[in-house]
This record gives structure tokens, C-alpha cells and sequence, in this order.
């Protein structure tokens, strides 16, 4: 049954996704021109597109393009290596060519990368245009929900070495090392990727959160807040919103750069990015990015060392059709290590009173654990006319450990802490993920339209072997204690066969099948509606569970500390869900192409599996059955507004949000639950990018969250959810000299800020609040770049949302070789 309905629906989409192609179109102009620099230089193999829109062509070597468009108002650009270096609105007429002046761009040939980079971005670190938020080409001030874009720019200008600092710029949200050192950790809105979803995709598709935790082949990162089911399914995005990884591709022109940087705690690190032609015509172009990186940690132990390689193959078959080819594999070895655990047992209620080591580690290098990430992943676009473009893509992600030891603290008391290890021996995690997408533009009775239809098939498999127990105890030491016994590896091989009989296994799957639809109709050239919704067909698999059992043990004085228990092998049966997810929007600009007010309501959900729940939905005591859930559903409330002013000098956003958390599981009694549960998150987030003068920009964020359960167990009304600051906020500036002797010579000062945390819901035990300072100084110029950076400028001692240390004064020193 599933099978057919999957059938019928994959189809009737199909024939609602050709419809439009066939009906509607509109009549062809031209636009010719040329582009020189300003030696009357041909600034060939440019690109030459319409804003806000998939239509693009090259420059000729001769300086010279050709662009058919649909006929209209447009805004033409011409970029040079991915920034836009003119701007010009247009009237295009059916049937007509339209000769546009001689375009000389303010730039020698010779010295274009650093003008352009420096010069001609009127707000550098502004640049919001992007297909990824939306799925379709929508202008920021078209598009009704909020998102901020780091681009690779900034991350060079933060001296980002990882994922962390380079989305420290990012408002309201919060990236950690993950809550067992699993992948990035991503909180916002209030909510985090620890339940089970990933929070980020890479081009669109999904993949594991612990997949990404390099910054080497990024050239950007797109921040996308709220629920965003509708566009990109439930599996990956938390109710607070997702993180779209965009990696580097290839362009028309040889550029390259390599870069090494050192500095504190043994930091040595080397990149290189080179783009190039492979043929003559440049119809076939490669980008290849490698990285290498070894650093000791500020603790006592915890040296990581990790090596990545990239590529990215673009071929242009023919006038309409474009096919690239990707892959990265990213490869690192460090000490894993897990929260601390049981803080119900301290006196004390924060980790600043707690004297726990700052510069001591639970773990050791002798324990590191390898790990591996893969993607795998090709394109094709193809014109299908003017105004309508097909785009296929397929994804394949793979991360996974072998022989990895997380260690895990376990508080004893307020001296005593128990040092535990938990093995995986085999641990693999495998997204692939195929996406079909045609975007159109069309009009009825002279209204304009853009539209997104897509189709989507994802398969995820999760296969773990580990020893059982979970959490093995090593020893125990003091937290007073002026040094602690070296854990070595040794030390938990020898431990391992006194406290396990063997690994248990883990082994599930999902399928999930979509179609969604998207459309922007434009009412006016000022006004702007959104709808879109997702039919989302999700199908778990059996889930096989094998446990070997565990021996008993007793501690020096005869107390079990360890229960014995016996094999055990069961299979929980699979489980399919159908749900729609809507999304709605709407955008009002007052003053147009500068100003917008918009709103929207969006939807998120997760898919719950079957278990034991309560007979009768309004008495609690009622005898308890096997249910089938619903799945649980997150709405959102949002308004707010957006600007671009001052030539766009100014960039910013500032709205409110009030989401919703619906049909949550509230445990009744111990493995019987109530589909009753709600939590609220609201709050206000500011979003400010701007260069006031030529040289000078500045990121100016906050964001404002009060979140708190609602109806759910008694002991959790009305708390805060934990590892969700209140308070949130960021600041960068810059200034660089742009003329005369001082030019290339720049200067960088920032904060991020966060309040305090609750870390343990249970017994309010928190993280207390942290102002962290950074500066930087750095002269670039158009072959070379020296900078350096100091992060922790005060020193601060302070820990992430799950109670981690993290480093204190840092410097960095870096130079890189443009090419």
C-alpha cells in the first residue's frame, strides 16, 4: 500500500511539475555588450547574469557576451571570481537587442583581485544573494524568512581555523563541539541538534552534523532560521532552523592561494584553493582545495591532527546543460570527549564555582580516536527554455569511527570524579539523498511568478558495534588532586575484558519520499506572497538490537558496582508516516528594493516512533497500550523587517519569533507516555552589516530567546530547555586602508557574548555567562596577505553550553600566496 501510494504520488507531482512548462512562457530579448578593465584590458571569462535569477553567460576573450532574456525590467550584473564588479537596471523588449555601453570596470588587469575584493564591494560581508534559502532565485528583500550568509571573505578576515570561530559572526546562534564531541553543536531559537537531527545540509542535501567541523572548502555558510521542513524535509533541521554548508566550485578564471598559519598550543596549519581551466575553452574547470592541520590542545592532552582533500569538476556540455562533480574526504585524529555527567550530585550550582582543572584533561593522546568523513556528490542543470531550469542532484555522505574511546566523566561527589569510557569498535553513519528541482518563472493575467517543484528521495542507514556496558568505569581521581594518573590505551584495553562480555550492535534504517512546491507571486512590484508545502512519506525500518550481557563487578570493598546482565537480542517492528508540511509568507516593501516588512508561518516536524502510551488520552491512569504517534509538530509566528539602505551601506534584519512545539511525548509513567506535551520558544533577533565609510565595516548581532515547557512532566513546567542561552550577541569591526602608503594595512577588534546556560534541567546546575574578545591586524595586499589574530583577549576562563573548557589567550600568526 505504501508502495503505491508512493507510486501515484511521485507521478501526479511529476505531471503537476510539467504542466507549467508547457504552458507558460514569455517572449525573448537580448542584451550585447563588452567588458574591459581599466588598461582597456578584455575582462574575459567574466560572468554576465540577471539578478536574482538562474540566466547567465560568460565573456567572450575578446571582452564581448551575449544574454537572451525574458523580455522586462531587470537588474544586469557581470561578476569576476564570484564578487560582482558592476550593477546596472535594464528594460529588455521582446524580440529587440539591447547594445548596453562599453563596461569598464574601476580595476587594472593586473591588480583586479584585490579591488575587487576591497574596492568594489560597496558592504563586503553583505552579500545576501543566494539560490539556497529559498531553493529558487529570490531576492533577500523578496525572501519572507530570515537567514545571514558567512562568506569566506569573513572567515579569512576572523582567522578561522574550524567551525566554531568562523560562525562566530552569525546572530542568535550558538556552535559548539558537540554535546559527546560528536560534530558541530548548533542551538538556535532555543533549540539544539541533540535530538537526533543533524541541523545542517551541505548544498541543499543532508547530511551528519559530525560531518562538517572544517572550514577548508567552505565558500560559504548559509544561517537559515526557523522551521524549515517544508523546503528540507524534517530529518535535518531543528525547530530553531539549519545550516547550509556551501562548498567551493570552480570558475572561468586561474586563481589560487595557499595559506599557512601558526601560532599557540602547537597550532600548524596548511591550506591551498586553486581554481582553473582544464581546456582551452573553458568548458571543463576544476577547483582542488587540501588542508592539513596539527595542533596540541591548551589542556594537558588532546592533540588533534586532521588532513582534508577536495575537488570540484564542472563541464559544460553544451549551451543548455551543466554537470559538475564533487568530493571531499576529510580525515581526523583526536581524544573524544563526552559532557560531564551527574552534576545533581555537587553542592555547587555553577561551573565557575566547581574547582575543577581548567588546563587538565579527562582523556589523553594516547586514546585518540580517527575518524573519517566522505561525500560523494554530482549535479546537472539543464535550460530547459528561458524561463524554466531543471536541476538534479545526488549526494552521498559517509562518517564513521573505528576503535574510537569517548571518555566520559561521571561526578561522584564534590571531590570525586569517575573516569568511564565508552567504545564504539565500528561506528558508521551513510546519508544518500537524490533531489529533483525545476524552477520557473511564469505569468498569469500579467502577474508574475516564480516557482519551485521538487522531488525528493533520502535513505539513511545507522549501523554501531560498542561495547556493552555503555559507560565502563576506569578509576576514579580527585579533582584537588595536583595530577592524575596517564590514561593511556593500554590502561582500557586491560580494563575491558574485566567489565564487558563483548560488543552489542546496532543496526536501523529510514527512507523518506517527497514532493513539495513552492511559489512567489508577486502582486506588485512591492508586494509578494509565499506559499509552499511539502507531502512527506517517511518509512522506518526494523530496528535489530543484539546485547551480549555484562558481568558483575564489585569494587576493593565488595560493593556491586556494576549489575550483571544477560543477552539479549530483540527487533522493533518499522513504522510509516504521511504528513503536509505548509510554509507562508508575505513581503511588503514600503520603500522598494530598500525596505521590507514581511511575515511569515512555517512548520517543522519529527517522526516519532510507536511505543507503550496511555489507553485514554484524558486520564493519565488509564492502563497503557501500544500507540502510534503522531508526528510532532513545531509552528512558527514570525514578522519583522529588512533593509538595505544607503547604496547598501546598511544591511540588516531585525524580527520576532514565537514558535510552538506541539504533540510532544510526556512521560506518564516509566516507559508510558501522553502525546500532550507542548513547549513555547519566542524572542527577538537583530541582524546589522555595514560599512559607513569606504574601508570600514561592521557585524553587529543579537538575539533574545525565552523558551519554557509548557505542559510535560511536573518536575520540567515551566523551565527553561537546557544548553539554550537567554542572551546571545556578536560584534566584529574592521577598518582598512584602501590609498596612499598605508593601503592593504587593516585592523580588527570583536566580541561574542553569551548568558548563562542551564546545563542540567534536572537540578539547575548552569554555565555561567562569558564576554570573549578578540582582535586582529593584518596587511593585505594583492599577492600576499600577512595577518595576526589574538583570541581571549582578557583571558576569560569560561565553557561551552555542555560544560567544556575552552581556550584561553590564543594567538595566531598567518600568511598566505595569492595567485
Amino acid at each position: 500500500m505504501y508502495k503505491i501510494f508512493t507510486l501515484k504520488a511521485s507521478l501526479a507531482f511529476l505531471l503537476i511539475t510539467l504542466l507549467p512548462i508547457w504552458l507558460f512562457g514569455q517572449s525573448i530579448g537580448t542584451i550585447n555588450g563588452e567588458v574591459i578593465t581599466k588598461d582597456g584590458k578584455a575582462l574575459a571569462y567574466a560572468s554576465v547574469r540577471i539578478k536574482d535569477s538562474k540566466i547567465s553567460s560568460s565573456v567572450q576573450a575578446d571582452g564581448h557576451f551575449s544574454l537572451q532574456v525574458p523580455a522586462g525590467n531587470h537588474v544586469f550584473q557581470v561578476t569576476y571570481a564570484n564578487y560582482t564588479v558592476f550593477e546596472e537596471e535594464v528594460d529588455v523588449k521582446s524580440g529587440a537587442v539591447l547594445e548596453l555601453a562599453k563596461i569598464v570596470v574601476q580595476a587594472n588587469s593586473t591588480q583586479l583581485r584585490e579591488i575587487v575584493v576591497s574596492d568594489i564591494q560597496r558592504n563586503k560581508f553583505a552579500r545576501k544573494e543566494t539560490e539556497g534559502v529559498a531553493k529558487m532565485p529570490l531576492a533577500n528583500l523578496e525572501n519572507p524568512q530570515v537567514y545571514s550568509v558567512v562568506t569566506k571573505d569573513l572567515m579569512m578576515e576572523l582567522g578561522a581555523t574550524d567551525y566554531i570561530s568562523a560562525l562566530a559572526q552569525s546572530p542568535g546562534a550558538v556552535i559548539s563541539n558537540g554535546i559527546n564531541d560528536n560534530g558541530n553543536g548548533v542551538t538556535m531559537r532555543g533549540f539544539s541538534n541533540t535530538n537526533g537531527v543533524s541541523g545542517m545540509v551541505r548544498n541543499g542535501m543532508p547530511i551528519a552534523s559530525r560531518a562538517v567541523s572544517e572550514v577548508f572548502n567552505l565558500e560559504r555558510v548559509e544561517v537559515i532560521k526557523g522551521p524549515s521542513a517544508t523546503l528540507f524535509g524534517a530529518q535535518t533541521p531543528s525547530y530553531g532552523g539549519l545550516i547550509n554548508n556551501v562548498t567551493k566550485r570552480p570558475f572561468e578564471s586561474f586563481r589560487g592561494e595557499v595559506s599557512y598559519l601558526t601560532g599557540s598550543f602547537g597550532m600548524n596549519r596548511l591550506t591551498a584553493d586553486v581554481n582553473t581551466p582544464l581546456n582551452e575553452s573553458r568548458t571543463a574547470l576544476g577547483r582542488f582545495n587540501v588542508m592539513g592541520t596539527l595542533n596540541n590542545s591548551f589542556q594537558n592532552e588532546g592533540r588533534e591532527r586532521s588532513m582534508g582533500f577536495a575537488s570540484s569538476l564542472l563541464f559544460k556540455a553544451n549551451s543548455r546543460s551543466t554537470v559538475r562533480f564533487d568530493m571531499d574526504i576529510y580525515n581526523t585524529t583526536k581524544p573524544l570527549m563526552a559532557f560531564i555527567r551527574n552534576t545533581n550530585k555537587l553542592s555547587y550550582t555553577s561551573m565557575k564555582d566547581y574547582p575543577m582543572p581548567h588546563d587538565r584533561s579527562f582523556t589523553s593522546n594516547d586514546v585518540a580516536t580517527a575518524r573519517s568523513n566522505i561525500n560523494i556528490g554530482a549535479e546537472l542543470e539543464y535550460k530547459l527554455s528561458e524561463n524554466w531550469t531543471s536541476h538534479t542532484s545526488y549526494l552521498f555522505n559517509n562518517t564513521g569511527d573505528k576503535g574510537s574511546v569517548f571518555m566520559v566523566p561521571m561526578i561522584v561527589d564534590d571531590q570525586r570524579v569517575e573516569r568511564r569510557y565508552r567504545i564504539f569498535d565500528d561506528y558508521s553513519l551513510n546519508f544518500t539523498a537524490i533531489q529533483q528541482n525545476f524552477n520557473g518563472a511564469y505569468e498569469i493575467a500579467k502577474v508574475k511568478n516564480k516557482v519551485l517543484l521538487g522531488l525528493d528521495a533520502t535513505l539513511f542507514t545507522d549501523k554501531s558495534t560498542y561495547m556493552v556496558p555503555y559507560f565502563a568505569i576506569l578509576d576514579t581521581v580527585r579533582v584537588t588532586d595536583p595530577v592524575w594518573k596517564p590514561l593511556t590505551r593500554a590502561d582500557v584495553d586491560a580494563s575491558r575484558p574485566k567489565r564487558s562480555h563483548g560488543d552489542g550492535v546496532d543496526e536501523s534504517k529510514y527512507q523518506v519520499y517527497s514532493a513539495y512546491v513552492s511559489n512567489v507571486t508577486n502582486i506588485s512590484d512591492r508586494l509578494f506572497v509565499m506559499l509552499s508545502a511539502r507531502v512527506n512519506a517517511f518509512r522506518q525500518g526494523s530496528l535489530k538490537q543484539y546485547n551480549p550481557g555484562q558481568p558483575e563487578v564489585r569494587d576493593e570493598n565488595g560493593k556491586i558496582e556494576q549489575k550483571e546482565t544477560k543477552p539479549s537480542y530483540k527487533e522493533v517492528a518499522g513504522y510509516n508516516q504521511v504528513n503536509v508540511s505548509p510554509k507562508i509568507g508575505i513581503v511588503y516593501q514600503p520603500i522598494k528594493d530598500q525596505v521590507s516588512v514581511f511575515a511569515n508561518y512555517m512548520n517543522s516536524f519529527r517522526n516519532i516512533p510507536p511505543s507503550q502510551g496511555i489507553s485514554n488520552p484524558l486520564d493519565d491512569n488509564s492502563a497503557p497500550e501500544l500507540q502510534k504517534w503522531k508526528p510532532e509538530q513545531a509552528y512558527q509566528f514570525e514578522v519583522g523587517t529588512k533593509l538595505e539602505l544607503f547604496g547598501d551601506k546598511l544591511n540588516a534584519t531585525l524580527s520576532y519569533y514565537d514558535i510552538t512545539v506541539k504533540d510532544k511525548l510526556r512521560t506518564v509513567l516509566n516507559d508510558v507516555s501522553a502525546q500532550d506535551g507542548e513547549l513555547n520558544s519566542k524572542g527577538f533577533e537583530v541582524d546589522i552589516i555595514s560599512s559607513p565609510v569606504r574601508g570600514w565595516n561592521i557585524i553587529a548581532g543579537y538575539g533574545y530567546n525565552d523558551n519554557k515547557y509548557t505542559k510535560s512532566e511536573a518536575n520540567l513546567v515551566g523551565k527553561r530547555s537546557a544548553w539554550s542561552p537567554k542572551n546571545v550577541a556578536n560584534l566584529w569591526t574592521s577598518y582598512k586602508f584602501l590609498d596612499n602608503g598605508l593601503k592593504g594595512l587593516g585592523f580588527g577588534a570583536g566580541l561574542n557574548y553569551q548568558s548563562e546556560s542551564i546545563m542540567n534541567i534536572q537540578d539547575d546546575f548552569y554555565i555561567p555567562a562569558s564576554t570573549v574578545v578578540n582582535g586582529s591586524v593584518f596587511y593585505d595586499q594583492a599577492k600576499y596577505r600577512l595577518g595576526l589574530k589574538f583570541n581571549n583577549l582578557t583571558n576569560l576562563k569560561y565553557w561551552d553550553l555542555y560544560g567544556k573548557p575552552q581556550k584561553p589567550f590564543e594567538f595566531l600568526a598567518n600568511i598566505s600566496f595569492k595567485f
